[in-house]
């Protein structure tokens, strides 16, 4: 049994209208751009998250719990000037 990655996202962003209960009452409407599927699920969810918390503040407690309310801060460190990479250096040699 195989699952593609694409239902995966997809029950990535619908879980916070599943954990309301609202599964079949909304339709919701996207265009995501930047990142990869997995940035841009997450993106959909927090926002899909954020929209159902302004209908009713009593979804609040739900959604927090679920930590469906707060994004990954995760991100990219810079390339430092004399580093290869962030943080690779240049092999060292003694002679």
């Amino acid at each position: 049994m195989t699952i593609s990655w694409e239902s995966l996202w997809i029950q990535y962003v619908k879980f916070p209208l599943v954990t309301l209960g609202y599964e079949g009452s909304y339709d919701v409407f996207v265009k995501a751009h930047g990142d990869g599927l997995s940035g841009q699920a997450q993106a959909i969810s927090l926002g899909n998250a954020r929209a159902l918390l302004k209908v009713s503040a009593n979804h609040k407690s739900p959604l927090k719990s679920e930590g469906l309310l707060t994004r990954d801060s995760r991100t990219v460190e810079r390339k430092k000037p004399v580093l290869k990479k962030a943080r690779k250096a240049p092999q060292f040699s003694k002679r």
